[in-house]
């Protein structure tokens, strides 16, 4: 078994309504000491495999400054102040990224991006027989191109390495593996 690390300190070094930064002094199972370990908060977020009725799987191409490019990924996004249904944050998302709604939805578990800094978790959910119902409702701080490909593509491009974002990957391969693609 894998012992748990102890946290002597921790302190706030950064916070704005987006992240926080903590510098913590921490203590491995073996007695080494760390006297900087940086984690950083950020909201828990949902993720959807969004899959139409003819089995296509709805995707978005976003450019993300931090990483300085165009990436594509599956629609997600970030709870809000007080949101603590995953469920809901996955409904409003796909909606507003898509226009497309589904009354199909399959919650697939949650997975952790960078783990050793970031804390927060993303929720994955498979939405099936996705039907268009509005044009997209993007934030002003949105930028982004739907793109609607088979499934069977969408994994293919995450084997080439095209859909290279760890929650989009894992979630196009757990839903082909449950759509038997």
């Amino acid at each position: 078994n894998v012992k748990a690390w102890k946290t002597l300190q921790s302190n706030e070094v950064f916070t704005s309504p987006f992240v926080t930064v903590y510098r913590d002094v921490v203590e491995l199972p073996d007695g080494v000491k760390i006297d900087d370990f940086y984690t950083i908060s950020v909201s828990d977020a949902a993720m959807i495999v969004a899959l139409t009725e003819d089995g296509a799987i709805l995707l978005k191409s976003e450019y993300r400054y931090s990483c300085g490019e165009e990436l594509i990924e599956c629609p997600a996004g970030t709870f809000d102040k007080d949101e603590t249904d995953p469920l809901v944050v996955a409904k409003r998302e796909m909606l507003e990224e898509t226009g497309y709604t589904s009354k199909n939805w399959t919650y697939l578990g949650a997975t952790r991006e960078n783990t050793s800094k970031l804390t927060n978790t993303m929720h994955i959910f498979l939405a099936r027989d996705c039907v268009k119902v509005s044009e997209q409702h993007l934030d002003k701080t949105e930028h982004l191109d739907l793109i609607i490909v088979p499934l069977e593509k969408a994994v293919d491009m995450v084997m080439k390495n095209e859909i290279r974002c760890n929650s989009s990957a894992h979630g196009t391969l757990r839903a082909a593996r449950i759509m038997g693609v």
